[in-house]
């Protein structure tokens, strides 16, 4: 993989000082379940893996393009029944590699010249279905190691959180200690938290919910390990609202083509400007950052 000059590992928060080597010199990236994860790239069969578990568990991390040397890194959290028994299997539109491979080619096709990359981070264990997303201890476990890969990329690539729907409460509790530029949330059950300065500072929060997502009718509540807190909707949190287009559903937002993924991928570009919101189009520069329960859809 061809790379340009980058900060030593040194650079990148909790690293060890080394400089960053070609995949070929690095050890399979595997994990003990449920320690953290360790984050080093690692060439398996063809794919690009920033951290695994063993066979039998349940994480898995993938980059799609190269990471190294990207200016823009999209990292997308999914939600309900992810794992790494079914990641390489899922190829229809809920798999999270898919929709990392639909995300990378719309932000390619948006800005050519932009280097980019997309990482695809299976890095908790995920609800197995709607009643178990009712408790937040698995977004709490997860959130550390989700913080930990955003310093661990570049520092001098804008890195986007993405979460869909249990993904986006992940993404919430994580970015108080995380390194990132913006936080989308997609259909979001709730951030996990309560209030915007447990969010962090230096995060733009971005969120977007179609007309028919059945998550608006989720309980907003966090009652120590039961609730996921309040929607990034709510004017406590104040997200940047944006406009998702004719999807319809909970499962949509990473639909090819539609406002929704164009949307999501010029917000990690960086673009801004070019964001639309429900009703009214593109959001007005001086309002951005400066910088250029079974039937209801429960696989999120």
């Amino acid at each position: 993989m061809k790379q340009r000059n980058r900060p030593k590992q040194a650079d990148r928060a909790g690293a060890p000082a080394v400089p960053t080597p070609g995949l070929a010199a690095l050890a399979p990236p595997v994990s003990a379940t449920p320690g953290p994860l360790r984050y080093g790239l690692h060439d398996a069969d063809g794919h690009l893996l920033l951290a695994s578990d063993p066979p039998r568990g349940a994480r898995i991390v993938e980059a799609i393009g190269d990471v190294v040397t990207a200016d823009h890194i999209a990292v997308i959290v999914p939600g309900n029944g992810h794992h790494r028994g079914n990641y390489f299997s899922e190829r229809g539109p809920v798999g999270p590699r898919v929709r990392g491979q639909l995300l990378l080619r719309t932000m390619q096709a948006l800005d050519p010249n932009s280097r980019v990359a997309v990482v695809v981070w299976v890095g908790y264990h995920a609800p197995s279905g709607l009643a178990a997303a009712a408790a937040n201890s698995p977004a709490r476990d997860g959130a550390a190691d989700l913080a930990r890969l955003t310093h661990y990329l570049p520092r001098s690539a804008q890195v986007t959180l993405i979460g869909h729907s249990y993904g986006s409460t992940v993404v919430g509790l994580a970015l108080a200690a995380a390194h990132a530029t913006d936080a989308v949330a997609l259909g979001s059950p709730g951030m996990g938290v309560w209030r915007r300065d447990q969010l962090g500072s230096g995060t733009t929060l971005w969120a977007a919910q179609a007309d028919s997502d059945w998550i608006r009718f989720f309980p907003r509540v966090r009652l120590g390990r039961l609730g996921l807190g309040r929607s990034p909707l709510h004017p406590e949190l104040n997200a940047r609202r944006f406009e998702t287009g004719d999807i319809s559903g909970h499962c949509a937002y990473y639909a090819e083509g539609s406002e929704s993924l164009r949307n999501v991928a010029r917000i990690a570009l960086g673009r801004y400007d070019d964001v639309t919101r429900p009703g009214v189009g593109a959001f007005a520069p001086h309002h951005l950052p400066q910088r250029s329960l079974r039937h209801l859809e429960v696989a999120a």
